[in-house]
């Protein structure tokens, strides 16, 4: 057995999509492995261009757990720019509750051998519909994860995502998030 943990390290924001100020970013997610169910929902940083932000304490674990040698976790991230104000306070506990019964279902039904990076990804995306102002917040990225127990003992790895189109809506940013595996 493999003790493996991925945390965020922090965001880093070239270019915000907001042209009048500040970013409100945060990720949805979830991660799978070794029985466990990782719902992965952080509060919204307020970040402007040129700046590099760490995210909550309690929003830096995105999995923790044992999976058996050779094999991986799965899910994935998506990145957002909260545009219509929610509220986190009322809406966060029910939310993560969510993201964990609709990837939890899913599973049932496929197995956790069986679904992919990508299937858990949209199914986690999904269970945040109790924010009910989501679909108004802008999609910034998507990245699938697949996580093998085997590697460095520490590792560090920087998701980018950029949208540099002719459009008033441009933005460049990246997330750094460490492995470590014993």
């Amino acid at each position: 057995m493999v003790k493996l943990k991925v945390e965020l390290i922090d965001v880093y924001c070239a270019d915000t999509e907001d042209v009048t100020g500040a970013d409100d970013f945060y990720l949805v997610g979830s991660l799978v492995g070794g029985g466990i169910t990782k719902p992965i929902l952080t509060h919204p940083i307020k970040i402007n261009d040129k700046q590099r932000k760490s995210f909550r304490p309690e929003d830096t674990l995105l999995f923790e757990g044992e999976i058996q040698s050779g094999e991986s976790i799965k899910g994935g991230l998506q990145a957002y720019d909260e545009d219509a104000a929610k509220d986190w306070n009322n809406g966060y506990a029910d939310t993560v509750n969510s993201i964990t019964n609709t990837v939890s279902g899913a599973l049932a039904a496929t197995g956790p051998q069986g679904a992919t990076a990508a299937t858990i990804l949209k199914v986690a995306t999904k269970g945040i519909g109790i924010l009910a102002s989501l679909d108004k917040d802008d999609l910034l990225g998507s990245t699938e994860l697949e996580i093998s127990a085997t590697g460095p003992a520490n590792e560090t790895r920087e998701w980018k995502m950029s949208e540099k189109g002719l459009g008033f809506s441009t933005w460049d940013y990246s997330v750094r998030y460490h492995i470590t595996r014993s």
